[in-house]
């Protein structure tokens, strides 16, 4: 009976050690911004980012840290880069840090940055992965708020890509676009 007892007790334990995936991490991010992702990145994490600054308070700012921004064109010349980048989202924190992810999974998290000079306005993303830091300059926004034009900075790993995003209450999912698995 012992024998039992103790078998059961042991079952009851390694059953509540199972990870919850059904919170995607939001009760462990907090208030405390971006922190890793529960989900398995698809690529390892390879550097570090600068610790977060909280941007000015703007319409803009507010604009950003209100929703999932996700890609929904990607406009390259490499059909390879344009599928690779298709649901990409971003998630921006007021207080200076970002998730970003593909689909309904987290892959980066970091700090972001705007710039604005007289004729551009600047974000720059710089990820936990290094391979996953960029640039781009925001050059349109329409009057809803809603979708935004992104082009690459010249001299940066985002050059020559142009990318419309649209703001999402949640992360993209494959259905919402039509895509196969």
């Amino acid at each position: 009976m012992k024998k039992w007892i103790l078998s059961l007790g042991v079952l009851l334990v390694l059953g509540s050690c199972k990870t919850d995936s059904g919170n995607n991490g939001e009760a462990a991010a907090g208030a405390a911004g971006a922190t890793a992702p529960t989900t398995t990145p698809a690529q390892s994490m390879n550097g570090a980012f600068q610790p977060p600054t909280p941007p000015e308070d703007s319409k803009l700012v507010q604009t950003l840290t209100k929703d999932y921004w996700v890609f929904e064109f990607y406009v390259v010349d490499d059909r390879a880069q344009r599928r690779a980048n298709k649901g990409r989202w971003v998630k921006f924190m007021a207080d200076g840090t970002f998730e970003s992810g593909q689909w309904q999974q987290k892959t980066g998290y970091g700090s972001w940055r705007i710039s604005e000079n007289a004729s551009e306005i600047t974000l720059s993303f710089d990820n936990i992965d290094d391979r996953q830091d960029e640039q781009w300059e925001i050059q349109g926004v329409n009057q809803s708020m809603d979708t935004m034009t992104w082009a690459g900075i010249p001299k940066t790993k985002t050059e020559g890509a142009i990318i419309k995003v649209i703001s999402l209450l949640t992360m993209p999912t494959k259905k919402q676009f039509g895509v196969e698995d």
